[in-house]
């Protein structure tokens, strides 16, 4: 049984009702009837247990019993220990691509996803953000409650590249932070080793990704000056939605096996 991910509106209320897509979700693509439980996780990371009191025509009612950890009752995993935090700037994508970088990086447990726009963007949300935000808002809850993961994925942007240092000390909330840059070609006095950039840090971990055109240099350089270290990942030439991927697993990895 999957983990229900609580709608925005829920604040903690002993019984909820649900409709429209949260009530199919429940009654017609899980099946549950009267008197079932599923897991729940609100907007902050709280779980809670639900049961099904009542089922009607278009809504159901659930009450609502806060709990510490996932049961078997939900595929969701219990955490000994919280993932550690990490961060992905993706530099935006050309058509659908970011609706499959946001699924899979909200799967894989990614504490927030910020959208960039760099020079080699072709992609222009302008005047758009608010309806394609609302979308990817859907896409997590989607990839939440099919993953079970325990992380309060959200997504953000579009900001500028020229923003990324200071968007990421407002999200590090008073933690260390680690930025890496992945950059298409190695950089012969820059270049940093993953391994040993990544291996044993417990802060928060931020990964910028550029678009299918690569960072230029200069913007490269520019994180480099504020503090990033640029990675080279030592495999085949990669798509921007694959480096994406391939990096948060890479970088999640070394970070859980140096706990």
């Amino acid at each position: 049984m999957r983990l229900f991910l609580l709608p925005p509106s829920f604040k903690g209320e002993p019984t909820l009702e649900l409709s429209g897509k949260d009530f199919n979700y429940i009654i017609h693509a899980l099946r549950l009837k009267e008197g079932q439980e599923i897991m729940g996780r609100d907007r902050d990371g709280k779980l809670w247990d639900l049961r099904i009191i009542s089922i009607h025509k278009n809504s159901c009612t659930l009450s609502a019993r806060q709990t510490q950890e996932a049961q078997s009752k939900t595929d969701a995993l219990p955490e000994e220990n919280p993932l550690k935090p990490i961060i992905l700037y993706q530099c935006l994508p050309k058509g659908r691509k970011a609706d499959d970088i946001i699924k899979k990086a909200t799967e894989a447990g990614v504490r927030d996803i910020v959208l960039v726009r760099s020079r080699n963007c072709v992609a222009n949300l302008e005047g758009k953000e608010t309806s394609r935000l609302s979308r990817y808002d859907a896409l997590v809850t989607e990839a939440i409650q099919q993953s079970g993961s325990m992380v309060p994925t959200k997504v953000h942007g579009v900001i500028d590249i020229s923003e990324i240092t200071d968007d990421l000390r407002s999200r590090s909330c008073g933690m260390e932070t680690l930025g890496l840059v992945l950059h298409q070609t190695r950089l012969s006095e820059n270049q940093s080793d993953l391994l040993s950039c990544v291996s044993g840090f417990k802060g928060c971990t931020a990964l910028v990704v550029g678009p299918e055109g690569g960072l230029e240099e200069d913007e490269c350089m520019s994180l480099l000056d504020a503090g990033f270290k640029a990675i080279l990942l030592k495999t085949n030439i990669l798509r921007c939605e694959t480096a994406s991927i391939y990096a948060i697993g890479a970088v999640q990895t070394i970070l859980e096996s140096s706990c």
